[in-house]
This record gives structure tokens, sequence and C-alpha cells, in this order.
């Protein structure tokens, strides 16, 4: 099963719908059927939310046939990546390594991998047939959340991670969900570690589903989340622990110079971050609603309220 993500199947001009947003890389869906058991997933073996979501994106079905012939004839300035999610099981694996295949040699654009590898053979299996980086979720920023939520061993999948990433420099991203019930220093510390081991870091806002056990579970305080996007993106430009004061795991104070100050008076920190041209529009949120992870430049409106959310003097 192939699907595209509502935003690409509009952008690609499968559907005459508006998009004020667009992609600018076509997500695309691979796989009937998950074996994870995350609880926030929609896409979870044991979540009884319609299958075509994922987050809170819907994903339409179409044909290999179809995806390619819009991929080739696309003239619009906005996609330069080609990501594939797909689903956690071998049938799955296999689909995308074929539909890879089918349509490697026929369109120009790098393609991204999101999913469920387990060691390096299955990592140069898909490298080999034309994946060009490769994302692997942690997702929980500490072992009891990762072990509660995805049922699986927290140390050998941060191992595996980084190893990769060592292994294969500028090619293995992970993405880290702010809201499952971690500090902020349990974000502080998995980041600064998986940025010291050369892994590409994406956020998400946690976004509760209908259907999955964490149905009932709030988004982040966008205080909170501000917090982290600032701190994070101080992190990535190599500031130090000492621009950071914590409070029972909660950043209270941040240091402040002038380049950081300007930054955010461009909105840079709340812009999305992660793989070059992945900019997940609505992931987190619904048009008109609070935006966690800006998926285009802010105007002087939003960056005055993101510089406000994050209420630091």
């Amino acid at each position: 099963m192939i699907r595209l993500s509502l935003g690409s199947a509009i952008e690609l001009g499968l559907l005459n719908k508006a998009s004020d947003i667009p992609p600018t890389t076509a997500y695309i869906m691979i796989g009937d059927k998950c074996s994870n058991k995350c609880t926030f997933c929609s896409q979870s073996a044991e979540s009884s939310t319609r299958k075509d979501k994922l987050s809170r994106v819907i994903w339409p079905e179409y044909s290999k046939e179809e995806i390619l012939r819009v991929l080739k004839s696309y003239n619009g300035e906005h996609i330069k990546r080609i990501c594939i999610q797909s689903m956690a099981s071998n049938e799955a694996h296999k689909e995308v390594e074929e539909f890879i295949s089918y349509i490697k040699d026929e369109i120009d654009y790098p393609i991204s991998l999101s999913a469920k590898l387990e060691s390096d053979k299955d990592i140069e299996r898909f490298f080999k047939c034309g994946v060009d980086k490769i994302g692997i979720a942690i997702d929980a920023c500490n072992e009891e959340l990762y072990e509660s939520i995805k049922g699986n061993n927290y140390k050998e999948k941060l191992e595996l991670i980084t190893n990769m990433a060592n292994k294969y420099e500028g090619k293995i991203s992970t993405h880290i969900i702010v809201g499952l019930g971690e500090t902020h220093k349990d974000i502080y510390d998995l980041y600064t570690y998986l940025r010291d081991n050369k892994v590409t870091v994406s956020l998400f806002a946690f976004t509760p589903v209908k259907g999955t056990k964490m149905e009932n579970i709030s988004q982040p305080n966008i205080e909170s989340y501000r917090r982290v996007q600032l701190m994070t993106y101080m992190i990535d430009r190599g500031y130090s622990k000492e621009c950071f004061k914590f409070e029972n795991g909660y950043v209270t104070y941040i240091e402040l110079d002038d380049v950081i100050k300007e930054d955010i008076n461009k909105g840079y920190p709340f812009e999305i971050r992660g793989c070059k041209n992945c900019n997940r529009p609505y992931y987190n949120e619904r048009p008109g609603s609070t935006i966690y992870n800006y998926s285009r430049s802010l105007n002087e409106e939003e960056i005055k309220l993101a510089a406000k959310e994050i209420n630091l003097a």
C-alpha cells in the first residue's frame, strides 16, 4: 500500500485543494500494517484509529504509477526531496525496496527513509538500493519512557543510532517528541549526546490522536516547547550547558547573547529543523491553532508571539 500525505498530493496536483504552506518534501507512506506498538501512534498495532493517518496528517492512497507520473511532471518550485515513511514489517520493507527501484532511475530527487531498522545490515541494504538519508526514531528521551511507550530496548536503539551516525556521517537522523513525560534536562542530555555523535535531530510536539493509548494526554505547554526549541537551537550552535539553568528538570533561565537575541528577533529558533528541505507542514497542529513548529519563515507578528511564549526576561 502506498500513500501520499495530503499536502504532498495537493502540491503534486493529485488533489484539487488549497494548501497555505506547500511541503518542500514529498512525503510517502508505504505498508499496510505496522508491528510496532507505540502508544502515541495512529499506525500502532494496538491503535483503533483510521489507518490513513500518521500523527494528525491524512494520507490518501495512490498507485506507484500515479506517484511516479506526478513526480516526473512536477514543475513547481517547492518539492526538493522524497521522504518515505515505512511501516515496521518485512513486507513493508520489501515494498519500499520495490518502489525505490521503480522510481529511482526516472527522477532526480534525493530519497530519505524513515523506518524501524535494527542492524547495520538493514541500513546498508537501503543505502544500496538508492536511499541517501535514513531516519531511525528514538522519540522518548529516557530509558523508562522509551521502554513503556515504545516497548523496545532503549540502550540498544540509542547505540544503533549513534554507531550508524558515526559510520555513515551526515546520513543518519532521528527525532525527539516533546511532551511524553520527560524533563527539559532529559532532552538536553539526549540532544547533546546525539549531536556529539553526528546524528541529525528533529523536534516534534506530542500530538494526541484519538484511538491511541495516549489520546487523553495533552500537548506540551507552549512555553515549555518554546524553551526546548531555543535550548536545542543554541546547542546546535555550540553553546555550552552553562547557558542553561535547570530547576527540577525544567529550564528556568537561558543566557542570551546578542547573536541569539538577533536570531530570536528573526524567528530562527522556532522554525523546523532537521533534514534539509523537510518542512513537515501541520504535523503537530491544525491551521489556525497554536503553531509548535513553523514550516516557513515567521512574520513579524509570529516572531513577537513566539518570543512572548518563551516567557524569558
